[in-house]
C-alpha cells in the first residue's frame, strides 16, 4: 500500500490529511480510502454512512416498538478497518473521547457507543478528504466559543429592544 500511494504526490498528501488524526494509522486510512475509491462518488455524508453500513434501521410495525441498530448492509470492510482506530481515538483523541463519554450512560452497551465514534471518525476522515484539510483538534472548542460569542451578542440586542 505505501509504495503505491508513495508514487502518486497528491493521494500522499490526502493520506496525509486522514494521517493526522490521532488514533487513525496509514492503514485505516488507505483502507478507508481505498474502499470508498477515494470517496470520489459518494455526494454526502448520508451517502457514506450507508455506505459503509452505519445508517440506523427502525424495527417497528403498528404497536410493536423494536430496538434501533445499524443496517450492516455496507462494506464490512471499513467497519473492520474503523474498529481499531475508534478504540484508540477514545483514550487520545479529546474530541471523540468527550463524545464517546457522553454517549457510554446512555447506552446498554459500551459498544453501541463505540460503533456511533467509528461513525464519526469515518464522516471526519471524509470531510477532512473533501476539503483537503488538516486535523484541528481545538476545531469543536473553537465552534462552540463562536456560538457562545453569537448567543452573547444576541441576548444584548435582544436586552436593548426589550428596554
Amino acid at each position: 500500500m505505501q509504495e503505491l500511494i508513495s508514487e502518486n504526490e497528491e493521494l500522499k498528501r490526502k493520506i496525509d490529511f486522514l494521517t493526522n488524526i490521532p488514533g487513525i494509522s496509514f492503514k485505516s486510512a488507505a483502507t478507508v480510502v481505498g474502499e470508498t475509491l477515494g470517496f470520489e462518488s459518494i455526494v454526502n455524508t448520508k451517502q457514506l454512512a450507508s455506505y459503509a453500513g452505519y445508517d440506523i434501521i427502525l424495527r417497528e410495525s403498528g404497536n410493536f416498538k423494536g430496538k434501533t441498530r445499524i443496517s450492516k448492509r455496507g462494506n464490512s470492510h471499513i467497519r473492520a478497518a474503523l474498529h481499531m482506530p475508534s478504540m484508540t481515538c477514545v483514550r487520545c483523541n479529546p474530541t471523540l473521547k468527550q463524545f464517546y463519554n457522553r454517549l457510554k450512560p446512555n447506552k446498554a452497551k459500551p459498544l453501541v457507543a463505540l460503533i456511533a465514534v467509528q461513525r464519526k471518525l469515518l464522516i471526519l476522515m471524509y470531510t477532512l478528504w473533501k476539503n483537503e484539510e488538516v486535523y484541528d483538534a481545538k476545531f469543536e472548542t473553537k465552534k462552540q466559543q463562536k456560538h457562545e460569542a453569537l448567543a452573547a451578542r444576541d441576548n444584548k440586542l435582544i436586552a436593548q429592544f426589550v428596554s
